[in-house]
């Protein structure tokens, strides 16, 4: 075998999460708060990693699996990503993606992403989560696959 290399798709950090947050689905992007816990990103805060996988519960036997283990819950804190390719949610409404194009927290404030047209500002980098590795259709919802380009800190 060929030692040595690695084909993983990134480093994962545990993080806490803020006690009111609950990550419904995976792919979501997280921003730090002033107390050093993830929340979910806005569009005028700064990235800091995407969260791995929701806080589903998974043990729940409810039909459609409905609960959901908040910050409190996850005392060991939740995966972080911060490098490598992901599916990242898209939001409510998006741009047309092409391969290539920047991806940016969505105005929607609740972790998703959105295309972007050219960066104008500095800001617009802090909001930045990578460039599109897939095409995706205007309005078409779903996920995008993005490599993550994070810039370090993301701490307010």
């Amino acid at each position: 075998m060929a030692e040595g290399r690695d084909y993983s798709v990134g480093g994962y950090i545990a993080r806490p999460l803020e006690a009111a947050t609950t990550l419904l689905t995976d792919g979501l992007v997280l921003e730090i708060d002033a107390s050093g816990d993830c929340i979910l990103a806005t569009n005028t805060g700064r990235v800091y990693g995407v969260a791995n996988r929701s806080t589903q519960n998974k043990v729940s036997r409810i039909v459609g699996l409905t609960t959901f283990d908040t910050g409190a819950l996850k005392t060991g804190g939740i995966s972080v990503l911060k490098s490598g390719i992901v599916e990242l949610q898209l939001g409510s409404t998006n741009l047309a993606i092409k391969v290539g194009d920047r991806i940016v927290v969505h105005a929607d404030d609740d972790g998703t992403v959105n295309g972007a047209v050219d960066e104008a500002t500095v800001a617009d980098k802090y909001l930045t989560v990578g460039y599109a590795e897939s095409v995706v259709a205007v309005n078409a919802g779903g996920v995008v696959l993005v490599n993550l380009t994070i810039a370090l800190g993301g701490a307010p």
